[in-house]
């Protein structure tokens, strides 16, 4: 299993299957509507609503926000840099497998460490890869347990291939220079005894950042804090394990629904009964509770109650939040959406791109920093949990870059910074998805002055080949997002005259053919 890290190309395409939203709608609409269904009274032409500025925070938030970024940017103007950062452990590597013949005899040989051309005239593999950029990485498989991981970064899609070893059997210290790395799969019930290896014809090293990368390294650190996460975890938290709702909340729902008249559900209404609820949920429900209830001593003697045992229990959803912020305090509201986590259902399932927008605008509003940018940047990157996730579904999820550029981010080192990739980061240091912050380039004031600083990175031959690689699948992703082709064409040249001046036994394989 890939870290964020080591996550830089495309997304793996799923097939989405929303079919069983439709054949559960009808139970879901004797209950009260997701964030992201309430959301759609909200939208018109734009994913989420806007407000007359264009953004996505109102204009007193912005100025909120900007007063804090001209002190962290001012904080980061005097920092010394002290931490030396490193790039990812790397090397050049050959890949060969044997899904056929004496692959116990080849296992056997590996072990011993035949050479690589030996290898080749004695087994005559089917599947050689040479001449790869390969690196080294701990990461975890799906059963928690440590691992080390080998994977080769794919130039012109040849080329991807991965082997983990268990971190337990692995030898840290021991030279990888001339040595193989080896997976062996014996025969089971559903698979064929096969056998794959990395060779490396030299040894891996991790060279440090030079100056002027750390230091965008350091500014997205400077305002992403790294002690900071958006969700405090719970026992409840995830949407899907929720459990049973407390009856102080029950309480207070039911009175609510009661009073405001919510329409009881009729089968055969069909598409009517749809629209009647909506016109409760969306207007008559709020209309009722702010001129009417909120007044009442009953309403907000069981809404504080239910709060005090949301707060420990859980079993809320967002319309509990909505009555929460609107009524007792914004701050409190921020509290219960950051213990509920929301998964997707499927690829059109907008409610974790909803539940992160709101956790973003109460933290701007509340002037919580640290939630904001990384709820902010989870929305850029849509970095969100989802049963499954189609390619068809990504166009309408749209960056906001701008809201970072308005608040006087330098969103250039901000966002390259998250770009690199390393070995000794941190914990809880926050990487960017390389396709969506592609996309999102394209939307920057200054795209054009940013074109020719990735360009340049690329042939910076200071920086490591892995950065310079992944720097190369940004301008990628950033052109191809680009809506002029005469320019799409221009940059397709200009990557190319860049890409020589990767190391000699890249550079043809990352030159990109009309």
């Amino acid at each position: 299993m890939k870290t964020p890290k080591t996550i830089s190309t495309t997304m793996p395409v799923i097939v989405a299957t929303c079919f069983i939203l439709l054949a559960v709608l009808p139970i879901l609409l004797l209950t009260t509507l997701s964030y992201g269904q309430s959301q759609v009274a909200e939208t018109s032409d734009s994913e989420f609503k806007t407000h007359p500025n264009g953004l996505i925070y109102s204009n007193h938030t912005i100025t909120q926000l900007k007063a804090i970024v001209d002190s962290l940017n001012l904080k980061h103007k005097v920092c010394e840099l002290h931490k030396e950062y490193r790039a990812m452990s790397q090397a050049r590597g050959h890949y060969t497998s044997l899904a056929k013949g004496d692959i116990k005899a080849a296992k056997a040989d590996l072990e011993q460490n035949i050479s690589f051309e030996g290898f080749l005239r004695k087994y005559r593999p089917a599947n050689i890869s040479q001449d790869l950029l390969v690196a080294k990485d701990r990461s975890k498989d799906y059963e928690g347990n440590e691992t080390i991981e080998f994977f080769s970064l794919p130039l012109n899609g040849k080329g991807e291939h991965t082997i983990s070893i268990s971190a337990d059997s692995f030898q840290e210290k021991k030279p990888l220079k001339e040595n193989w790395v080896v997976n062996y799969r014996p025969k089971t019930r559903y698979s064929e005894e096969s056998i794959a290896a990395f060779y490396f014809p030299e040894e891996f090293n991790a060279p440090p950042l030079p100056k002027q990368y750390a230091r965008m390294v350091q500014y997205a650190d400077c305002l992403i804090d790294t002690t900071a996460q958006i969700y405090v975890e719970t026992v409840w938290g995830r949407n899907g394990n929720q459990g049973k709702t407390p009856a102080a909340i029950e309480n207070f729902i039911r009175y609510v629904h009661q009073e405001t008249g919510k329409p009881e559900y009729d089968e055969k209404q069909g598409e009517a009964f749809s629209a009647k609820h909506s016109q409760w949920y969306h207007h008559t429900r709020k209309t009722m509770v702010q001129d009417d209830l909120s007044k009442r001593k009953e309403f907000m003697d069981l809404l504080t109650k239910a709060l005090s045992v949301a707060l420990i229990e859980g079993g809320y959803d967002n319309e509990f939040e909505e009555y929460v912020g609107l009524y007792i305090s914004r701050k409190a509201e921020l509290d219960l959406k950051r213990k509920r986590r929301v998964i997707g259902s499927c690829s059109q399932d907008t409610a974790p791109r909803a539940h992160a927008v709101a956790i973003a605008k109460l933290s701007a509003e509340t002037v919580n920093w640290e939630t904001f940018l990384r709820a902010h940047l989870d929305i850029m990157n849509d970095r969100f949990d989802r049963v499954s996730d189609g390619n068809y579904a990504w166009a309408g999820r749209k960056t906001y870059i701008k809201e970072l550029e308005v608040v006087d981010i330098n969103v250039a080192d901000l966002l390259l910074g998250i770009s690199l990739r390393l070995e000794n980061s941190g914990e809880n240091h926050y990487y960017g998805n390389i396709g969506r912050i592609g996309r999102a380039l394209t939307e920057a004031q200054n795209a054009p002055s940013l074109e020719n600083q990735i360009l340049a990175m690329i042939q910076d031959k200071q920086l490591d080949t892995y950065n310079r690689i992944l720097l190369y699948y940004l301008f990628k992703h950033y052109n191809i997002n680009l809506e002029d082709k005469n320019r799409q064409k221009a940059n397709l040249k200009r990557l190319n005259e860049a890409v020589q001046h990767l190391p000699a036994y890249l550079a043809a394989k990352a030159t990109v053919k009309d």
